[in-house]
């Protein structure tokens, strides 16, 4: 079960760290550029898009990016956090460009609080005392990926695409990271899941049982077994006061071991009947009768000369 909730988040992580689940990039896929294609031509191309993909109409949702971009500013931040601050947030202004990244906040947090909340009960003790022994190292894994994402974005100057004058010379930020966080989450419950199997299997970092183990696990088993005795006792100690039941029980052992008894009678004279109808003596005759015959016939049949035999005569 703790290899398949890892098997399982490392699946999602791969998946998130391609473009078809991360969020839609309509100025990369329309070819359009960055900072030098105009509002209006981007709508006509991102109309084009649409109707290529089978919509006939732009969303809401499209209308309200296009507005957000309309600004420089605006489409260096959508560059830097997507087009869901640009969309969602109404707080939000480019005049504070880190009201962006507040927003954003949550939104990164949740994967590794979800990660390091895997990887914690993965490597409980409730799940094998290999697995515990792991726990601190995962914890520790899975907040060094959230810091390191915290840290990147934190430290990005969305400034940095002022100067692409070609689509190819812009960084999407906000898509790289998405990448690089399914790949990060992906190695790390990997790794663990790797470590957890050949942790497992002996494999590696494998001790053996203690003498100290050994007794505990002794003494446990000798005191669950008292604890059924003194339950049997308890029970037979009250049946015993109890003289309706008591009368109950003996009665039921009586008719047991009398049905028993009877059992065995039966079997016994059924097996004299048997053997009184079988004719011992003419089963030995028998027996032996066939056993001559079998003899006498290899005797005849086996050859008295060999094939390059003489006669005297010849």
């Amino acid at each position: 079960m703790t290899l398949h909730a890892l098997a399982f988040v490392f699946l999602l992580a791969i998946a998130s760290s391609l473009s078809h689940f991360q969020d839609e990039n309509i100025i990369s896929a329309t070819g359009a550029r960055l900072l030098l294609t105009p509002n209006e031509v981007l709508l006509r191309r991102l109309e084009t898009f649409r109707i290529r993909q089978g919509v006939p109409n732009i969303s809401n949702r499209d209308i309200l990016l296009l507005n957000a971009l309309k600004t420089r500013e605006g489409r260096l931040l959508y560059a830097a956090y997507g087009p869901r601050p640009l969309i969602e947030c109404a707080w939000c202004t480019p005049l504070d460009p880190t009201s962006y990244l507040y927003y954003r906040v949550p939104s990164i947090a949740l994967p590794h609080i979800a990660n390091i909340a895997i990887l914690g009960v993965a490597t409980s003790s409730f799940s094998s005392k290999v697995a515990g022994s792991l726990r601190i190292h995962a914890t520790i894994a899975g907040l060094a990926v959230a810091m390191g994402e915290v840290l990147v974005v934190y430290n990005f100057d969305i400034l940095q695409n002022t100067q692409a004058a070609r689509p190819e010379d812009t960084y999407w930020f906000h898509w790289q990271l998405l990448t690089y966080r399914g790949i990060s989450i992906a190695a790390v419950n990997f790794l663990f899941g790797v470590a957890l199997y050949l942790s497992a299997t002996g494999r590696y970092g494998f001790a053996p049982v203690s003498d100290r183990e050994k007794i505990e696990a002794v003494a446990k088993s000798i005191e669950l077994g008292l604890g059924h005795i003194r339950t049997s006792l308890f029970v037979k100690s009250t049946t015993i006061r109890n003289d309706s039941t008591l009368d109950y029980i003996s009665n039921f052992w009586k008719k047991e071991a009398a049905n028993r008894q009877e059992i065995a009678n039966q079997l016994e004279t059924t097996k004299s009947e048997v053997l009184g109808r079988m004719d011992i003596e003419s089963i030995n005759q028998e027996a032996f009768k066939f056993t001559s015959n079998l003899f006498d016939a290899m005797t005849a049949a086996k050859p008295t000369a060999g094939p390059d035999h003489v006669s005297p005569s010849d």
